[in-house]
């Protein structure tokens, strides 16, 4: 079992599921201790999602995002515009692969047919971030969920804080696994 039920809060007795410590990292207290770039930017999600993918420091990740996806400083990245810029490329020696869309995201296809799913349903399911990091123990990978980015590597989830137990259920709409 990846999770946990936790107390909520003091006051409450309300529990929530989260992340067991061991299978989470805060990509942003990361990119802050190493980078004074990052303690400016905003909106960085697919940054420091492939700096920790690709063993990146911070500062090559934004330069290598500002270059391939044509990522304006402060302004976010248009992943599904631009992905097509990175798929098949080699950088800090992983190749970059794309691993399929949703099955219900037919429109996000990057001229590939390859479809995200689910093997432990009958019926074409694709992956919440919970059900990808459970059955993907060993490699490295950038999803991308609605409007945000995140990285699984070796099972570990790096996010932001909250990402611990906010989000466990977001759909990965697709992804890129590194080699």
């Amino acid at each position: 079992m990846i999770t946990e039920k936790v107390k909520f809060s003091v006051w409450s007795n309300k529990e929530r599921e989260q992340l067991k410590d061991e299978f989470f990292v805060n990509s942003n207290k990361i990119a802050e201790e190493q980078s004074e770039l990052a303690k400016r930017e905003n909106n960085d999600c697919v940054v420091r999602a492939f700096m920790c993918a690709l063993d990146l420091s911070y500062d090559q990740a934004h330069a290598y995002i500002k270059t391939k996806m044509k990522r304006e400083d402060r302004k976010g990245t248009y992943t599904n515009m631009y992905s097509h810029n990175v798929i098949g490329k080699t950088k800090n020696g992983y190749k970059i692969g794309f691993i399929g869309t949703h099955p219900s995201r037919n429109w996000m296809r990057f001229k590939s047919n390859k479809v995200l799913v689910n093997k432990n349903y009958k019926k074409p399911t694709g992956y919440t971030l919970k059900s990808f990091i459970e059955n993907h123990p060993v490699g490295r990978f950038v999803l991308i969920v609605q409007g945000h980015a995140v990285a699984v590597v070796n099972g570990v989830l790096y996010g932001n804080s909250n990402e611990k137990y906010d989000g466990l259920y977001r759909s990965v709409w697709y992804g890129f696994e590194m080699k």
